[in-house]
């Protein structure tokens, strides 16, 4: 695992959400595991060339898996109590390489279809960053 920068930009409706923080990424064949914290609870983002995913752990765990042109579902809670709604992920692009990840997710979510927008970029930092 190496140091890195990340940020991702959420965009729908009427809302909007940036992150820029520290994290940990591994580089992956063709895309990166990158683990992070967000207002206390473990992140884990997978970027794979086929599908990206995101797991939360905190007081209500979220998984989301997107893979392009498929409804896939997110997921709230764990096995005692979970529930969910469906993401259509009409678009997904990875650029990876050697210093870090690109990826762009854009999808329709829950049954009112909300367009959503997420660009995430994790970069590795040199010693002195």
């Amino acid at each position: 695992m190496i140091d890195c920068r990340l940020t991702i930009s959420s965009r729908g409706g009427d809302w909007k959400s940036d992150v820029c923080q520290r994290a940990r990424m591994e580089m992956l064949e063709g895309g990166a595991s990158i683990e992070y914290f967000i207002e206390g609870d473990g992140c884990r983002l997978v970027l794979l060339p086929d599908f990206a995913e995101q797991t939360r752990k905190g007081i209500v765990d979220i998984k989301m898996t997107f893979r392009p042109q498929q409804q896939t579902s997110c997921i709230i809670g764990d096995s005692a109590l979970r529930g969910g709604f469906k993401i259509f992920c009409t678009h997904y692009k990875l650029i990876a390489g050697a210093k870090g990840v690109d990826a762009r997710i854009e999808y329709l979510s829950g049954d009112d279809g909300e367009k959503v927008s997420v660009k995430i970029r994790a970069t590795a930092l040199l010693k002195d960053d």
